[in-house]
């Protein structure tokens, strides 16, 4: 393109030359030279003529010229303009495609990853409460009965007591289970150590070891299976001046044997009457009710079977086998809800087994009595 710019520019120039060359010849007397015979006057005015044509002519053939050399293809073969445009394309900036980058959200996401949730749950878990009650009430129990031998007849007139379920909670007891004679504490100042056994966990024997050597009663719960799986522990355990007593045949609380018919609860607790009396000769009134759990309508049955049935004032968590806690924790939890004539509810298993020892000794330095469950 600047090749074709300066030409153009030499042939411009050229031709201004020659127009100012023919101007100024024009304008100039031509001298003769001596002997040469003088130009007519038609042949002056037709010499004028001649020299301004060929001027005239050298002039536009300089135009074309230019002309065609502004309008010649360039080599890649496109038609150059005679001006720069106003705005030459390398200098105009490129437009880029409006695409805009990915932003970030205005705001978070409305759900947070499953963390901890932000507020607690709406409803605490059946748990012990955190703080004891000031005082408990107090429950008296009548002297030592007998299981009634009058068989319970009519069942269906149990269908129209409540089967509510209900849970036992130590630190807040229910109150009315006194009238269908539930205890869960006796004369102040004993302590009425008992242990539920629904499957020998292969501690017993250590912990009847303890016992002897410490000169403690203790009250036994077992179920119908423990019995007849384990005969010579149950006898060894009334040898020694401990109690036994009912704990259900396959560990299934009263509120699911008394939903449709008393009459499941009656036989699971006669069917448990007859292995013990078959495995030791004797009979027992205390029943420890499954899982915690009654109802008014079991504890009716129950106690025109002429049992008592017996709860705790103080317990902790030492029923799971494969997470034991440590005697400290047992110490620091038990204590907490001890109270004078308070039933204590144990398991025979790891921890206790260690526990048993120090819980006797303290009891005693504080003050304390062992006695049976009457």
């Amino acid at each position: 393109m600047k090749n074709n710019k300066h030409r153009v520019t030499s042939v411009i120039s050229l031709s201004l030359g020659l127009l100012i060359l023919s101007s100024c010849t024009n304008g100039l007397q031509v001298k003769r030279p001596e002997g040469t015979n003088e130009m007519t006057s038609s042949q002056a005015t037709m010499g004028e003529g001649t020299t301004q044509t060929l001027t005239l002519t050298e002039t536009q053939t300089a135009t074309e010229t230019a002309t065609q050399a502004e309008s010649q293809p360039n080599t890649q073969g496109v038609t150059q303009p005679v001006t720069e445009p106003a705005t030459s394309p390398e200098t105009k900036p490129e437009t880029k495609p409006e695409t805009k980058p990915a932003t970030k959200p205005a705001t978070k996401p409305a759900t947070k990853p499953a963390t901890k949730p932000a507020t607690k749950p709406a409803t605490k878990p059946a748990t012990k409460p955190a703080t004891k009650p000031a005082t408990k009430p107090e429950a008296t129990k009548p002297a030592e009965t007998k299981p009634s031998t009058k068989p319970v007849s009519d069942s269906g007139k149990y269908m129209d007591v409540s089967n509510e379920r209900n849970e036992w909670s130590y630190g807040y007891p229910t109150s009315w289970v006194n009238d269908y004679r539930g205890y869960w504490k006796f004369q102040t100042g004993n302590i009425y150590l008992t242990m539920d056994l629904g499957y020998e966990p292969g501690y017993t024997d250590r912990i009847l070891d303890t016992l002897k050597e410490k000169g403690v009663k203790v009250t036994f719960f077992v179920t119908t299976e423990y019995i007849t799986s384990n005969e010579a522990r149950v006898k060894r355990m009334l040898a020694e001046g401990h109690k036994v007593g009912n704990h259900s045949t396959k560990h299934i609380n009263m509120v699911k044997l008394t939903q449709t018919d008393v009459q499941d609860l009656i036989d699971n607790t006669k069917k448990w009457e007859k292995a013990y009396k078959d495995a030791t000769g004797k009979t027992s009134h205390l029943y420890r009710a499954p899982e915690g759990v009654f109802s008014k309508r079991g504890m009716s049955v129950l106690k025109d079977m002429g049992y008592d049935n017996i709860f705790w004032g103080a317990a902790y968590a030492d029923y799971d086998e494969n997470n034991q806690p440590s005697i400290e924790t047992a110490r620091e939890k038990l204590y907490k809800y001890l109270d004078s004539g308070d039933v204590v509810l144990l398991h025979p298993f790891k921890t206790n087994t260690e526990f048993l020892p120090i819980f006797i000794d303290e009891m005693r330095a504080k003050g304390y009595k062992f006695a049976l469950v009457p």
